[in-house]
């Protein structure tokens, strides 16, 4: 019994949380679990401070007072609008994908950042790219792509119903593998409730 406060960064929260958070409920109905979503550095900085219990995100945190279990693994993919010349080839190249008008999570994002850390790591740098527009959640980014807005890279996770319905088109950049991880986080030295520590053994278990 008692209450779990949990910070989840939008992909999480939207994809990987619920599911888990159905199961231990049905293993604990007395529990009372409060979500908040955020970005993945306020997660990160809300646990450390001791204002949630724990936290889901798509970065894993330096600071050495947290400790991090990674949970699930998604692949950022580039996507179109079906109308876009790119949406008619099977790949393109990273010099291609830069002279178009690119939309872009906000900085603190853990999507945005896996982005650029990961095309960094293949010898691209995302920040010749100004871009044309900068979205608070992926769900919003998906929608401004679908309204031919622009294009972007979002979690794959996020695009199951537009891919489903034909309002965008993924496809593939040469030379790049955008794969990331989601952790779970919390305090090293605070699991102090028989909850958050039950809470922790299950999620290690999935």
């Amino acid at each position: 019994t008692g209450s779990l406060s949990i910070a989840a960064s939008t992909m999480p929260g939207d994809f990987i949380l619920p599911p888990i958070l159905g199961e231990f409920k049905r293993r604990h109905p007395a529990v009372d679990i409060q979500v908040v979503i955020t970005d993945s550095a306020k997660v990160i900085g809300t646990v450390k401070s001791g204002e949630y219990d724990v936290g889901f995100c798509g970065l894993s945190p330096e600071d050495q007072s947290l400790e991090a279990v990674r949970i699930a693994e998604d692949e950022i993919v580039l996507i179109v609008f079906p109308e876009h010349p790119f949406a008619r080839r099977k790949r393109v190249s990273f010099l291609e994908v830069i002279a178009e008008p690119l939309i872009f999570r906000e900085p603190t994002s853990g999507t945005q950042r896996s982005v650029e850390t990961l095309l960094l790591n293949a010898g691209f740098d995302l920040s010749q790219c100004k871009p044309t527009l900068v979205l608070g959640t992926t769900e919003s980014v998906v929608t401004a792509v679908e309204a031919k807005s622009g294009i972007a890279f979002v979690s794959n996770l996020a695009i199951k119903k537009s891919i489903a319905l034909d309002l965008v088109k993924t496809v593939t950049v040469e030379g790049v593998t955008l794969k990331r991880g989601f952790w779970c986080i919390y305090r090293k030295q605070m699991v102090v409730s028989r909850l958050l520590e039950e809470f922790i053994l299950f999620v290690k278990t999935i």
